[in-house]
């Protein structure tokens, strides 16, 4: 030690921070939970849902899940029948892995899902009337498929309807679009917990896109693509191209998503000089980009592909009619060549999400999602809600990421995890 006037003096014992034995306290946690043998995806999956619901009301009501049904995917299903009795499971019809629909079926009623049945309010007034079987209802959606019917069914069941809880942002403008919404309708679309899922959506788009160009004996490297769309998935599809070397141009009608394509580095054009300079399209809009019209716009052999539900990305619906000039041959599962006039182009997976040709595995990260969900339904039910659009609050949103660490990453620092309670 040294004086101030630089002359050496008796050392002097420094005050212990008082952050040292918290610190000290949170290293020996942290290596235990390292040495902690790792848990089964399952396991952690269960521990991790078990956490969370112990936190929330256990009630009598019920439940009707609109829901992929896909390996790995399906945890949330009993965690979510502890706040809520899952009265009925609806599989989207073009994500319904057969083995996993086998082993949710064993469990849970599962019942047809058809857009136009549920746009029918006299249906869904009594079917909902009878799976709630006189207890309130949480209906979890995938797509807006409750939407059009929603004002008359809940005038229909007064009190029977406790809210709607959506997944995903083609749903949420279906809610956004009604004249006023007759109830609570919480959304996880924008939730910053769902932007891992978004992430990894768009690898595994790229990843079946690639897995489909190989079994044809092509590959992705050296490829010119057009993404249309730059929002979280879009942005994910993009990305994963670049990294497999592809040339990619992004569209977005949006300038503020434009310009953030452009500034990392994306490449733009017109829809028109874009098809016709791209052999790989894909469509991430949601909002039905490519028609008809469009489709003599590209390259000959070009491949398109959808991000998410053919009738959401694609207004094709009459591109099978006799009219539309264009003749069909599946060429393998999964990929169909139309051709009209000598040129044609490749389309997977029917235009719906290519993901699903492949149970689009997204690992640990689709947990995080489905907790936010849980945590909506028993927010619906644990209190009362003005009709209109909710989000689940930051403070639970922090309870379902810290847990999902303790769940899954048992290693990392306390800290972090202390800092989500």
């Amino acid at each position: 030690m040294h004086s101030v006037d630089g002359a050496a003096g008796p050392a002097v014992p420094k005050e212990p921070s008082p952050m040292a034995g918290v610190k000290a306290a949170e290293a020996v946690a942290g290596a235990r939970a390292a040495r902690r043998p790792a848990l089964t995806a399952a396991a952690a999956a269960a521990e991790f849902f078990t956490d969370l619901t112990s936190e929330l009301p256990s009630t009598d009501d019920a439940a009707v899940v609109v829901t992929h049904l896909l390996p790995g995917q399906m945890d949330f299903l009993p965690a979510l029948d502890r706040v809520a009795e899952v009265a009925a499971v609806l599989p989207k019809p073009k994500s319904a892995d057969a083995r996993t629909r086998q082993l949710v079926s064993a469990a849970y009623r599962c019942d047809p899902l058809d857009r136009d049945r549920f746009a029918d309010p006299d249906w869904l007034t009594t079917y909902l009337a009878d799976r709630a079987d006189g207890r309130r209802v949480v209906l979890t959606d995938i797509g807006g498929y409750f939407a059009p019917a929603l004002e008359v069914v809940c005038e229909r069941l007064p009190g029977v309807v406790a809210g709607v809880v959506e997944d995903t942002e083609n749903g949420l403008r279906r809610y956004e679009a009604l004249d006023r919404l007759p109830c609570a309708v919480y959304s996880v679309a924008r939730s910053p917990l769902k932007e891992p899922e978004d992430r990894l959506v768009g690898e595994a788009i790229v990843f079946s896109v690639e897995s489909l160009l190989r079994n044809l004996g092509e590959v992705l490297p050296g490829r010119q693509a057009t993404v249309l769309g730059f929002g979280k998935i879009g942005a994910g599809v993009a990305a994963a191209l670049h990294a497999r070397h592809v040339r990619v141009l992004v569209l977005d009608t949006d300038p503020v998503r434009q310009a953030q394509a452009l500034s990392i580095g994306y490449g733009s054009a017109t829809l028109p000089e874009a098809m016709l300079r791209s052999d790989l399209v894909v469509s991430a809009t949601g909002a039905r980009a490519i028609g008809l019209a469009h489709l003599e716009l590209m390259r000959n052999g070009a491949v398109l592909a959808g991000a998410t539900s053919a009738d959401d990305e694609f207004d094709l619906a009459r591109l099978n009619d006799p009219g539309s000039g264009f003749a069909r041959e599946d060429v393998m599962s999964g990929v169909a060549r139309y051709t009209r006039g000598g040129r044609g182009f490749l389309l997977l997976g029917n235009g719906n999400g290519v993901n699903f040709l492949h149970t689009s595995a997204l690992g640990p990260a689709i947990h995080l999602i489905k907790g936010e969900i849980i945590a909506a339904v028993g927010a619906l039910l644990g209190r009362p809600h003005e009709p209109g659009l909710h989000e689940v609050d930051s403070g639970m949103r922090a309870r379902i990421a810290g847990a999902w660490v303790d769940a899954f990453l048992p290693g990392a620092p306390r800290a972090s995890r202390e800092g989500a309670r």
